[in-house]
């Protein structure tokens, strides 16, 4: 039978996370962060099974830093180290649930072994999208509130820097190779080995880390970077020349970018269905319960 571990980047709602990790195969295992910002007790209240495991360090993140990336690599490390045999890693908000039965889930990561469910776009070739990838972001690896007055320096310093004409290449060379930066989204399935070599990267190249440190977002690049500039991208869902939704590069999971991330409910159980996407986001206990409710008959089915 296909083992998955799935990667769960949490912050609140420990109701719906709870329903989530109940909702999916009983066979996996969870490897679940919380934000350090977040109280945990709720979450290990909630969920006491033996295959959950709440993963350490907690970093403390902050949207479209690195710690995002760290984050991950946690959740990657105790996966890896946990002597299970993994076939797959799947990445996961709190706020997702699935819209597939258990049992297509488990049949079509056995049906393609080695395939890394993951888009890539060459940065290099965008126009305007790239844009924000040549800004550098002095001191975006500090866990400064927004709003505040050494956050707001932050934003300013990152302005100036850019009107005066300094640009963040995006190509780079770590530990003598060359990459190319791409982009895709941080909701992704990959195997162990390539895991594994992600994890290697963030622990060990320092030169590679440390591009991302004044980049932005590297949830949606770091990973995607490592793949396309190596033997893997034949292994992926292919490169993307262009892209003009996020939708188009999130193979998986069906989102609506529209504005915030929009909060689905039952109005929305058609589009969701039809959508043919394995799990949607957002799904937040109050709001979302009539539709899981639903999905949850469609997917006993």
């Amino acid at each position: 039978m296909t083992k998955i571990a799935f990667l769960i980047s949490a912050h609140t709602d420990p109701q719906h996370l709870c329903r989530l990790v109940k909702s999916l195969p009983s066979s996996s295992e969870f490897f679940i962060h919380i934000d350090a910002k977040s109280d945990i007790q709720p979450f290990r209240t909630l969920l006491q099974q033996p295959n959950v495991h709440f993963v350490k360090p907690r970093i403390d993140v902050m949207w479209g830093s690195i710690g995002v990336v760290d984050s991950q690599m946690s959740m990657i490390r105790e996966a890896l180290d946990c002597g299970i045999k993994f076939d797959y890693f799947i990445s996961m908000s709190g706020l997702d649930y699935p819209l597939w039965s258990n049992e297509r889930i488990l049949d079509f990561f056995g049906q393609a072994p080695g395939r890394q469910y993951l888009h890539g776009v060459c940065m290099e070739n965008q126009q305007e999208a790239a844009r924000i990838y040549r800004q550098h972001r002095p001191y975006n690896y500090k866990s400064w509130r927004y709003g505040t007055m050494k956050s707001k320096f932050r934003v300013a310093l990152r302005k100036i820097l850019y009107s005066i004409g300094v640009r963040k290449p995006l190509r780079f060379v770590a530990e003598g190779k060359e990459y190319k930066l791409y982009k895709g989204s941080m909701w992704w399935a990959i195997t162990p080995d390539l895991a594994q070599l992600a994890y290697n990267t963030w622990k060990k190249n320092t030169q590679y880390v440390r591009y991302f440190h004044d980049s932005f977002a590297p949830d949606e690049t770091f990973i995607h970077t490592l793949v396309f500039n190596s033997d893997y991208a034949k292994h992926s869902l292919g490169e993307k020349e262009h892209f003009t939704r996020l939708e188009d590069i999130t193979p998986l999971t069906f989102i609506d970018y529209t504005h915030d991330i929009k909060v689905f409910d039952e109005t929305d159980y058609d589009l969701l269905v039809g959508s043919g996407k394995m799990f949607f986001r957002k799904a937040v206990t109050g709001k979302s319960d009539a539709l899981l409710d639903r999905i949850d008959r469609l997917r006993k089915d």
